[in-house]
């Protein structure tokens, strides 16, 4: 009887602690827009559960490779995509003053537009203008 329960414990703590598959992080946005500068492509982006359209907006700097996208995978205007993004602006830098930020040897300068945040983001979901699977 005491093998039974110390084999029924053991049992309950193994499943119990056992990894459990990561959840996929991330926020679903809907691209704004789609520009490019030297060989950086910048993707406006939006979280898509905004009250207001339009009003905060990031960018995300990609860079220009010569992947060759599949149709399902480019990157649209006006769709939603899950990504984890992060803020390529300087750690431990404390100014009002900077007018951009260099990413892959060029200079991507802030926008004017106020409803655009005043950084730059990255992403490892996509890859050009193709969008990766995160599953």
């Amino acid at each position: 009887m005491k093998n039974i329960v110390f084999i029924v414990v053991v049992s309950f703590i193994l499943f119990s602690c056992a990894t459990k598959p990561k959840a996929i992080a991330g926020y679903n946005y809907r691209i704004v827009k789609i520009d490019s500068i030297e060989n950086t492509y910048l993707i406006y982006a939006e979280r898509a559960d905004v009250s207001i359209r339009n009003t905060n907006i990031i960018k995300i700097a990609s860079e220009k490779t010569r992947t060759k996208c599949r149709k399902n995978n480019l990157i649209n205007v006006d769709k939603n995509y899950k990504f984890n993004t992060f803020s390529l602006y300087p750690k431990d830098l404390v100014s009002h003053h900077i007018g951009g930020i260099t990413y892959n040897g060029t200079l991507i300068p802030f926008d004017k537009d106020y409803n655009v945040k005043k950084d730059l983001f990255g992403t490892k979901d996509i890859e050009g203008l193709c969008y990766k699977y995160s599953q």
